[in-house]
């Protein structure tokens, strides 16, 4: 996974239109699949024990990044006027997704992969 973080998909929070116990729907008909990033996870991942980690959080950008084939998918998160602050709306995707089973780790820095 030398080069997997070279290029990626990215959508924005406003492109879901579900999170399912199995994966996230957009709205242009692409999932992604939570056992599928879990797998790539556990590749890329130098923590073996973490077996359901899916994806990265990067609370400064405001984005997760799911561990997807053949390349990564990032969802973005934007400040909205009269809205739940992006730290707050990543935390209740990130509760959710954690009460499926899956979990998110923090960014890795890109000079560290």
């Amino acid at each position: 996974m030398d080069n997997y973080f070279s290029d990626y998909d990215a959508y924005s929070e406003d492109s879901v239109v579900n999170i399912l116990s199995d994966g996230i729907q957009f709205s242009d008909d692409r999932s992604i699949l939570f056992d599928e990033c879990a797998q790539n996870g556990r590749q890329y991942s130098e923590n073996e024990s973490d077996t359901n980690c899916i994806g990265e959080k990067d609370t400064d950008d405001g984005s997760f990044m799911f561990y997807c084939s053949p390349r990564p998918v990032m969802i973005k998160f934007f400040p909205r006027l009269f809205s739940k602050s992006v730290p707050k709306r990543m935390s209740e995707w990130e509760n959710q997704i954690n009460r499926y089973g899956y979990s998110l780790t923090f960014c890795k820095k890109k000079e560290d992969r």
